[in-house]
């Protein structure tokens, strides 16, 4: 079934923006900086206020499904940072209410399952693609079987940046049925070039390029997959994850500001 029309010149029938100045919202609204920090992981927040001085700007995001806090660092008013959701649906609502309140360029901090030979847990991932198997991005354009992010860092700035870690430039995959990830699709996504799979990255993207928005995605992988049903089992993290996870959401921030 088609669910983007590239003749549909109609607008939406409610907007992120009329969303927010509606009678349903009840705390202040105020507009963003153009650069945003999307966290698609737990600790991301909590991270941000326990190792930087921080501001509120915001109680709580308007929107359809969002409602994140938004928080601004002593010293660099030009970001702000909120949680991104979590799941496709909720991801493409968050960039259409920053993308109303101001924001045009986007960094995506999140977490990803591993399954290339090559990516260990703690890996930090760049894609350039991203494999579209999640439903919101079949909204903002036609056919599109990846999506690629138009990044605000030039060429290898955000790798140089995230050099603590072991950084990789893999393409990934978003999934809306993590439980579906059978070995047979896993070996093929392999045989296309795609290493690792979250359940956000390509509706954020998808979402920021339908409005003309700069974004860029960075993913720690927080899981090993087994190759083959013969591989060790399936196992989150590791010894050094929780730690090398906090230190790597630090590192988001700091590029996102310096």
């Amino acid at each position: 079934m088609q669910w983007f029309f590239d003749g549909d010149r109609t607008p939406p029938v409610f907007t992120a923006r009329q969303h927010a100045e509606s009678k349903h919202v009840t705390t202040s609204v105020s507009p963003l900086p153009r650069r945003g920090v999307a966290f698609c992981l737990g600790r991301g927040l909590p991270v941000l206020l326990e190792r930087f001085e921080t501001r509120l700007i915001m109680e709580e995001l308007p929107g359809f499904i969002v409602h994140s806090p938004v928080y601004m660092i002593e010293g660099f008013d030009n970001v702000c940072f909120f949680d991104g959701g979590r799941g496709a649906p909720q991801a493409g609502c968050c960039v259409e209410t920053v993308h109303a309140l101001g924001v045009e360029e986007l960094l995506v901090v999140g977490l990803c399952g591993a399954f290339g030979e090559d990516i260990e847990v703690c890996d930090v991932l760049l894609p350039g693609r991203l494999l579209i198997e999640e439903g919101t991005s079949h909204h903002y354009s036609a056919g599109q079987e990846y999506t690629v992010p138009e990044s605000p860092w030039p060429g290898e700035q955000m790798a140089d940046f995230l050099g603590g870690f072991a950084v990789k430039r893999r393409d990934t995959v978003t999934t809306d049925a993590p439980y579906r990830q059978t070995y047979y699709k896993e070996a093929l996504w392999r045989q296309n070039g795609f290493y690792g799979v979250d359940m956000e990255a390509s509706a954020l993207v998808s979402v920021c390029n339908y409005f003309g928005m700069k974004s860029a995605v960075a993913l720690m992988a927080s899981d090993k997959h087994p190759l083959s049903p013969d591989s060790p089992p399936w196992t989150w993290g590791n010894v050094d994850f929780k730690a090398r996870r906090d230190d790597f959401i630090e590192a988001c921030v700091r590029l996102a500001v310096e």
